[in-house]
Order: structure tokens, then sequence, then C-alpha cells
């Protein structure tokens, strides 16, 4: 994880927990969970994607 995404969840979490409307409380955890489940996915295909030109280097060798 990126730490400028690090700090947007961090972020995120500050103002859900400031937020004294709990609709908007909700609404910014929702945010945030999605965004690091998103961020989470992404990290996945990056590594597949690593795994993948490694082989991909070592067949044309």
């Amino acid at each position: 994880m990126s730490n400028e995404l690090r700090k947007k969840l961090h972020d995120l979490a500050e103002l859900a927990e400031n937020t004294t409307d709990p609709q908007t409380r909700a609404i910014v955890e929702a945010i945030r969970l999605q965004t690091a489940v998103l961020n989470e996915r992404l990290f996945s295909i990056e590594l597949q994607l690593g795994t993948l030109t490694k082989r991909m280097e070592n067949t044309t060798d």
C-alpha cells in the first residue's frame, strides 16, 4: 500500500470518528472499507502480474 493511500485511509478513519451524524459516519466508513478492499485486490493483481512476467522472462531465455 502506498504511503499516500495509507494517509487517505487514515484521514477517512479520522473523518468517520469525528463526524457526529450517524448516516454520514456510516457512508465515510463504507468508503474507507471499500477503498481498503480495492487496494488489497489491486495489490494481489500486481503480485500476479509480477509472477507472470517472471515466468515469461524465464521461458524466453
